[in-house]
């Protein structure tokens, strides 16, 4: 009979999985799993916006490819053509996510002081994003830093802490089209995490408190920086989506029940 085996612990510090999944060891005590922030948030339901989102791609897709449609249906009957629209939504978030991935990276970059290559389709990006810093000056004192909140059980990844005209700012970048009220729940469970944590050491390093907090919402025409308000009834509700969360993972799984016969009696008895 094979000797059961006893999973290895997370590395020493604060470290996520490529799941996004964090665990703090300090050396005598392991908190795991703690979910990320965008994984907590990922409860509320964003599916009206997305849906007409994906009607509309879907619509624009096929409008631009309507001769090779008509060729797919007559070599592959209507489901070769149904299939591949059904597809669109799906490659272009993916596609706007790894856009987003990649000017994330590059921002991290120069908020750092280095000099990113940057490819053809991420100059405009950049180049906007260039001309917000030369605009507002911001003065970085903490970039893409992972936090915990222990007390509440979560971690994740802030964007860039800086100071802007004398004021602490909790930044985020965003690259999609819009902008949505969710992220104001992000910004909070970030300023309210306990401190800053990093591989390799369990010290608690200090979390800068930031008095306003806002998105710069990098496009490619433009960067703009908008206005977030974040304060403790926003980080009540962040805290509400923590315990939604809690209750998907564990007792939503055994809501529901067994027929009920008419005898009262549960029909699997």
């Amino acid at each position: 009979m094979a000797t059961p085996t006893t999973p290895e612990p997370p590395p020493l510090g604060l470290s996520r999985t490529a799941g996004h999944v964090y665990s703090f060891n300090t050396g005598s005590e392991v908190f795991s799993p703690l979910p990320s922030v965008t994984t907590v948030i990922g409860v509320l339901d964003k599916s009206g916006p997305l849906v007409g989102w994906a009607k509309r791609e879907t619509a624009a897709c096929a409008v631009r490819n309507l001769e090779m449609l008509i060729q797919m249906r007559e070599t592959g009957g209507d489901a070769a053509a149904t299939d591949w629209l059904k597809k669109i939504p799906d490659y272009r978030r993916d596609s706007a996510a790894d856009v987003g991935s990649r000017i994330h990276a590059l921002a991290e970059q120069i908020n750092r002081g280095l000099q990113p290559a940057v490819t053809p389709d991420e100059a405009p990006f950049i180049d906007a994003y260039r001309a917000f810093l030369a605009s507002f000056r911001p003065r970085f004192i903490a970039a893409e830093e992972m936090v915990v909140s222990l007390r509440h059980r979560y971690a994740g990844t802030l964007d860039a802490i800086a100071v802007i005209d004398r004021e602490t700012w909790l930044l985020d970048i965003k690259t999609g089209t819009g902008l949505y009220a969710e992220t104001g729940l992000q910004l909070a469970g970030y300023a309210s995490a306990d401190f800053i944590g990093r591989p390799g050491t369990p010290r608690r390093f200090r979390l800068p408190r930031a008095s306003r907090f806002g998105v710069v919402h990098v496009r490619p025409e433009r960067a703009h920086l908008v206005e977030y308000r974040v304060d403790r009834g926003t980080f009540a509700a962040f805290l509400e989506a923590r315990r939604l969360y809690e209750w998907l993972q564990g007792p939503a799984k055994t809501a529901v029940g067994a027929v009920v016969t008419a005898t009262g009696r549960s029909a699997a008895a």
